[in-house]
Parts: structure tokens; sequence; C-alpha cells
């Protein structure tokens, strides 16, 4: 893992916590908040390595958790275990097709919160499973699913920005002889 990847997934997970809880309009418009860190973790799984997974569920879990009612470390889990689940088959995914990256955003973005509340259905308070919870859980789902191109883009482009580009093949074969002479052409 590089230094540039390390600081741009942790920057990452900080920057999409920072706007979940300091934007509403979500919560407004559609009456749920879309969480953009299953988003930035179908990008960190299928496209880096394990270490960079377990780094953003961490960091961006226990972000995320510091600022809502859940007990800490509930995201945390959740965010690793469909990280993990990913980066092991990402293999079979498309991930440079827009509508992979979609559907994957959709199915993380829907297996993080049912994970959440899994877990909180163990706890003193269980959370109470309505038509609400159900309207809420497919909105986050669905804005998963639109963020998640968007994060691959903004990475592939960051990717562009910072680190060094291959040069363009020579159109001359390697094995070419070149004739020099004294005194230039003859």
């Amino acid at each position: 893992m590089s230094r540039l990847e390390t600081i741009s997934i942790v920057l990452a997970a900080w920057f999409a916590v920072a706007f979940e809880i300091s934007f509403d309009g979500f919560r407004h418009w559609f009456g749920a908040q879309i969480s953009l860190l299953p988003a930035l973790m179908v990008y960190v799984a299928l496209s880096s390595s394990l270490p960079s997974v377990a780094l953003l569920a961490i960091v961006g879990g226990l972000a995320q958790d510091s600022f809502s009612a859940n007990p800490l470390g509930v995201m945390t889990v959740a965010l690793a275990l469909t990280g993990v689940l990913l980066h092991y088959k990402r293999d079979l995914v498309l991930r440079d097709q827009a509508y992979a990256q979609v559907m994957m955003g959709f199915i993380a973005s829907a297996l993080v919160p049912a994970c959440v509340v899994l877990a909180l259905m163990n706890t003193h308070n269980p959370v109470p499973l309505t038509a609400r919870l159900l309207t809420q859980w497919l909105v986050m789902a669905i804005g998963g699913a639109v963020a998640t191109p968007l994060v691959f883009r903004l990475f592939a482009q960051l990717n562009r920005w910072f680190t060094y580009q291959p040069v363009p093949e020579s159109r001359y074969r390697e094995t070419r002889q070149i004739k020099r002479t004294r005194f230039g052409h003859r």
C-alpha cells in the first residue's frame, strides 16, 4: 500500500463522514441520509489491498459511529464484513464497467445498513422494523448505487493527477539497426 493510497483513503473517509454530518439535504428531501462509506468501500475493495479495506473500515466506521447514536464499532464491523466479501470476490466483478459499479454500490449500500440494524437488534434498545425503516434502507441503497461510479471516477482522476502515466510505445522496433556515420547522412 503506497503512501498516496493510504492518505487518499483516510481523507476520503473523513470527507465522506464530514459530508454526511454537515449536509442534511438528503435527509430532508428523501427522508434518509445517504452514506458514502459503502460506495467508498466498494472502490477500495475492488481496487486495493486487504489492509486498505481494514483501514477504511476502521477509520470510516469509527468516525461514523462517533457522530451517530450507534454503539462504537458497529459500523466498523459492517464495513469490514462488506469490504472483505467484495475483496475476495473481486476477480468475478467487472470493476471498470459502470453497471457493475452501480450494482456493487447497491449491494454494499444495502448490506452495510442491514448489518448495522442486525447488530442493533441485539442491544438493550432494539430497532423497530417498520415500513419507514424499509423506505430509508431502500433510499440509502439507491443513493449508494448512484454514488459508487462517481467515487470510481474521482479516484481515477486522482490517480491520473498524482501517479506516473506509462510512456507510450515507440513506433520503432527495439531490434532496429541505426547506422551512424562520422559526417551525418550520406
